[in-house]
């Protein structure tokens, strides 16, 4: 038997950080990197802008917080100045005090001038996307797995004898649903995550299991209710067989965003490419829309 637990939908609010650098010789004075990320329903985004250069000539990366920017956010046809935060090297805010909400479906253009560079990126703001329902199914016992330790180990070089241990999962399904948009799900992308609170299993066990996806949205299931829906697992060890699941928080997230934005994500996480998809022009980084909706639940409830 499982336990089936349906949980009322809520809204929160989220939101995603990442980083970015690209390649550079030393001497060169670094690549500039702007990432933002301009979220429906939510005040103008903060910039952040920075420069990726070398500690030394084996290239190993650091990225230098840029100051002096000159910064301009074009929204739906009208046009936002920015200016660097006092406390946050780095960072740029919106001079119109937080009063403007993200529109959907609005074209956009940042412009960042720094000294004799100029990097632009533009394009639209996605659909709302919102959380309908999430159903959560925890298996009565756990089930027998190798644990992996991911801090001792690498994907190209697997010992599983010296950094593995047998042990117990609870592997934990969860269906989330959302409404669907018919021009959305031609043109866009969803990004979804399973991100317990409290950390439980190593990315490596996460790597055989589906705690998060990138995918077009028109590859999920949809039923003839129009609600497409989405299946992920993750995976909470236990000492024994005889010891119950843990109690813990669960976040669960929808993102909505362009096919360059999935490019760019998926880019991020692959360890043999040199960098970054990028969606600028004069810098590496993303700038673009997304729409995040989020919701966290108490498992097992």
């Amino acid at each position: 038997m499982k336990r089936l637990i349906n949980i009322a939908l809520g809204l929160l609010c989220a939101g995603l950080m990442y980083g970015g650098c690209d390649s550079v010789l030393p001497g060169d004075p670094g690549t500039l990197v702007i990432e933002a990320y301009l979220d429906v329903g939510k005040p103008l985004p903060s910039i952040r802008i920075s420069r990726a250069t070398p500690l030394s000539a084996n290239q190993f990366l650091s990225e230098t917080a840029v100051e002096g920017a000159e910064v301009t956010l074009t929204l739906n046809g009208n046009t936002y100045s920015y200016v660097s935060s006092a406390s946050n090297p780095g960072i740029y805010e919106s001079n119109e005090g937080g009063l403007t909400l993200v529109p959907a479906g609005a074209a956009f253009e940042l412009v960042v001038h720094v000294e004799s560079e100029t990097a632009r990126a533009v394009g639209l703001t996605p659909p709302a996307i919102n959380i309908a329902d999430i159903r959560i199914e925890v298996s009565d016992i756990p089930v027998t797995a190798v644990l992996l330790d991911s801090l001792d180990i690498g994907l190209d070089s697997l010992n599983i004898r010296l950094n593995s241990r047998t042990g117990f999962i609870y592997p934990v399904q969860v269906a989330v649903d959302w409404l669907d948009d018919s021009e959305a799900s031609t043109q866009y992308w969803v990004e979804t995550r399973l991100q317990p609170i409290t950390p439980f299993s190593s990315s490596i066990v996460d790597f055989f299991l589906l705690p998060s996806a990138i995918f077009p949205e028109y590859a999920a299931k949809l039923s003839g209710s129009g609600v497409r829906t989405w299946q992920g697992v993750y995976a909470v060890p236990v000492n024994k067989e005889s010891d119950p699941i843990p109690i813990h928080t669960l976040r669960v997230a929808l993102l909505r965003s362009s096919e360059i934005y999935a490019q760019h994500s998926s880019s991020r996480r692959d360890p043999v490419g040199r960098e970054p998809i990028t969606n600028l022009t004069g810098a590496v980084g993303f700038v673009g829309g997304v729409s995040i909706d989020s919701i966290s639940v108490n498992v097992p409830k």
